[in-house]
């Protein structure tokens, strides 16, 4: 049934250009992603050009350049690219995204969240249109929104069952200030580092922790150095799937639409495989005998309670706004 529906919605798409009479030029498309290429972000380029491609006759093709190759790995600089238009596409973390508009950050304020469904939405929302002009004010098109997804936190120390267990632990946090200030509030020893750098700080003691998305956290092996993780909605990010302004308003006005429909249905199967893969690697990490710990009522309240302030701290209100916050909070 859902193959069915697919492809019944690429045969309107593509009914749909051909009706209009637009002849579609060949040409290919540049999709960077941070994501290494055995993972659901590069699937989404995938799925995009796939559906793209067969919406077009195949005039259109996506070339995926996973882990940011065609910037030497630099996230910022494959978003850069996106603007600049040297490169067509791109998927990358809010967090990233928010090195061009730090109110991009809003969607990681702790606790926004409390579900998945509670992230559909809202980022299908009023809040998430919000949060898109946002994005598309820095010369880009917002095509959909995916998911990185909430962010666990591993530790080699002691399982985190409430608020004093995380006081003290020296945790690699990812370079953001509402992280940063969350886990300060936590009680954390918290430092920023390179991802590339978090395996080996682990091994040698320059780490107890880091916190990350269960995929991410094992595609780089933190099960075989962390032997606590807990699984919890404290952080949420998620991937902003947008393309090159300039070229997005080149194209037919029924192209246009059959990219936005395209792009909303790739990140729409991206956050399904993220959420799939969380249930994989939390039963991966179990067998490898990691300890999965989820808080009780009690400590998420705890944990609440000490990041509420957040909200209204003047700082954090300065650079997120006022309107943003009270989009995602009402």
């Amino acid at each position: 049934m859902k193959k069915f529906v697919a492809l019944s919605l690429v045969l309107m798409m593509a009914l749909a250009l051909c009706a209009c009479g637009n002849k579609v030029e060949q040409q290919t498309w540049k999709f960077a992603c941070s994501a290494t290429d055995n993972t659901c972000w590069a699937d989404m380029g995938r799925d995009f050009g796939k559906m793209i491609s067969e919406a077009t006759d195949g005039a259109i093709t996506v070339q995926v350049y996973a882990a940011d190759q065609l910037t030497a790995g630099n996230q910022t600089e494959g978003i850069q690219g996106v603007i600049d238009g040297t490169i067509d596409l791109s998927a990358h973390s809010n967090i990233i995204y928010a090195n061009f508009d730090q109110r991009l950050n809003v969607v990681s304020m702790p606790f926004l969240f409390d579900s998945y469904e509670d992230v559909d939405a809202k980022l299908t929302g009023e809040a998430g249109a919000a949060v898109g002009k946002v994005v598309e004010s820095q010369g880009l098109k917002l095509l959909g929104v995916g998911e990185n997804g909430f962010r666990a936190v591993t530790n080699n120390v002691r399982a985190i069952e409430s608020l004093e267990d995380m006081k003290g632990l020296k945790l690699r946090v990812a370079g953001c200030k509402v992280l940063n200030t969350a886990y300060d509030l936590w009680g954390a020893n918290w430092t920023n580092a390179n991802w590339s750098e978090v395996y080996t700080g682990l091994q040698t003691g320059t780490y107890e922790g880091q916190e990350n998305p269960f995929p991410t956290a094992d595609g780089a092996s933190m099960s075989e150095v962390q032997t606590h993780v807990t699984n919890w909605t404290g952080i949420y990010d998620c991937i902003f799937f947008t393309m090159n302004k300039e070229l997005f308003d080149s194209l037919p006005a029924d192209l246009q639409k059959t990219v936005l429909e395209c792009g909303a249905k790739a990140a729409e199967n991206q956050r399904k495989l993220q959420r799939e893969g969380v249930n994989e690697v939390i039963e991966k990490w179990k067998a490898a005998g990691v300890t999965v710990t989820e808080l009780s009522d009690e400590a998420v309240a705890e944990f609440k309670a000490a990041t509420a302030p957040m909200y209204t701290d003047p700082e954090i209100v300065e650079l997120l706004t006022a309107d943003l916050i009270a989009a995602f909070t009402k």
